[in-house]
């Protein structure tokens, strides 16, 4: 009994050893990120302050507006997304520690197109790299890689090329997406069953190969 106690004390022991010592790393490594941030020459009014991880949430009461400009392409506030407008929307971030990272974006949205095409095609690029195309109907989240050849600085132009902005009945703007939350996170570690599942979303689900939509009204995505 006692030999069983000393192995339970042993074993406690080094578990809270290793709680400590992660609680010390997160806590600097936080601390780096925000030094970072803080003492960085690029003009953080164009390239927004974003560490990895973070939900960006478009809908009303949501963290948006801390990291996109309303000029690059956006609308305004909807009460459970935001619209991307016109052919092209851009968002301009700064990620500490983001140089040299493979980086994968997901992006929860829904496509606005003309029912006779049943989708619409969003070409994404990451600094100017082509990375991947989208065929945006109803069935978000989208995602794809961002290679580390395509972050060379802490900087990441995340640019969305609609091939047919589309006015929909009432509304005058030519629109591409209607986003309801952005992430991005670092890619690390063994292939796991959730990678596959994402492998699998990018390169047969969403990653530039056609499909058939199910572009039935949606109740929570009526947005008009």
């Amino acid at each position: 009994m006692k030999k069983l106690v000393r192995i339970l004390l042993v074993f406690g022991t080094l578990a809270a050893m290793v709680l400590v010592g992660w609680f010390v790393f997160c806590r600097e490594y936080n601390n780096a990120l925000s030094s970072d941030i803080a003492t960085t020459t690029v003009d953080k009014t164009v390239f927004r302050p974003y560490v990895l991880g973070t939900d960006i949430v478009f809908a009303n009461g949501g963290n948006s507006d801390d990291f996109i400009n309303v000029a690059d392409g956006w609308g305004a506030h909807e009460p459970k997304h935001r619209c991307a407008v016109g052919a092209k929307t851009i968002m301009r971030l700064y990620i500490p520690n983001g140089a040299g990272t493979g980086i994968r974006l997901v992006v929860d949205a829904f496509g606005v197109y003309n029912p006779s095409d049943g989708f619409q095609t969003v070409n994404v690029y990451a600094n100017d790299k082509h990375i991947t195309t989208w065929n945006v109907g109803h069935d978000g989240p989208f995602v794809a890689n961002i290679p580390e050849s395509a972050m060379p600085t802490n900087t990441l132009v995340l640019r969305f090329d609609a091939e047919k902005p589309y006015s929909p009945p009432g509304d005058k703007r030519k629109l591409s997406m209607a986003v309801k939350n952005i992430r991005l996170e670092r890619i690390v570690g063994a292939k796991t069953k959730r990678k596959i599942g994402v492998w699998i979303k990018e390169n047969i689900i969403g990653g530039g190969t056609q499909q058939v939509y199910d572009t039935a009204p949606v109740t929570d995505d009526i947005w008009m």
